[in-house]
């Protein structure tokens, strides 16, 4: 499970990073990652929001998950969404 940006913390992966993730992944093709970013908007210090699965190839491994209720600010909301490849979404 990949987290960002962080919550509590407010880490924010940077692409270098994430593409550092992405290296160490091609060694493990069977593993699948779920990545949190219902945070996507909420970054400070200019940093900017990259999403996991538009790096390389990630997208054919990656669940990416949103969240109305954090996109809307209203945390009370349990609605949100999450994209993937149709054979891993299933």
């Amino acid at each position: 499970m990949l987290n960002t940006p962080h919550n509590p913390t407010g880490k924010v992966f940077t692409k270098e990073e994430l593409e550092e993730i992405s290296a160490i992944l091609e060694e493990y093709p069977h593993v699948y990652v779920l990545s949190d970013e219902v945070y996507d908007f909420l970054t400070f210090d200019n940093r900017e929001h990259h999403i996991f699965a538009n790096i390389g190839d990630n997208y054919k491994k990656t669940i990416t998950v949103f969240s109305g209720g954090k996109q809307l600010c209203c945390t009370g909301w349990k609605i949100g969404w999450a994209f993937a490849q149709p054979e891993i979404i299933r």
